[in-house]
């Protein structure tokens, strides 16, 4: 009775630390997103972004679709590297908003290497099956 009691508690146990490891949908939408913007991959950021999407930059700065994509593919806006720390996500229906810390290497065109630490709300939509980023808010930690 012993082993199987033990048995059990150890499944039980298996199970419930595999679904901290479990990454949400949205989550990697984030992660994919970062990706794209990283590589400055001009369809897949179509295809994560809202047509609507206002994305607005810690300086004040505040873009649409098309002028935020033409920033990073043009190199205006050159991420060379972003890490996400203290990420959470709240869903709420076919809304998600997402918080994190962002530090990265910029390049951008026409100034000198930075490094830069920022605080990143992110307002992300379902449509059908997909996740599209409708809103992106950064501030100066």
């Amino acid at each position: 009775m012993k082993k199987i009691v033990f048995f059990f508690c150890t499944l039980i146990s298996i199970s419930v630390s595999g679904q901290d490891n479990k990454v949400s949908p949205i989550e990697n939408q984030v992660s994919e997103l970062t990706t794209a913007m990283v590589n400055a991959e001009e369809p897949k950021l179509h295809q994560m972004t809202s047509k609507s999407l206002s994305y607005g930059h810690s300086n004040g700065l505040i873009e649409n679709q098309s002028e935020f994509i033409a920033a990073l593919t043009t190199g205006v806006s050159n991420f060379t590297d972003i890490e996400i720390q203290n990420q959470t996500v709240e869903r709420l229906g076919k809304i998600a908003l997402v918080r994190h810390r962002m530090l990265a290497k910029t390049h951008n065109k026409g100034a000198a290497p930075a490094s830069i630490d920022l605080g990143v709300l992110m307002v992300w939509q379902k449509k059908g099956k997909n996740w599209k980023l409708l809103a992106r808010q950064a501030f100066k930690n």
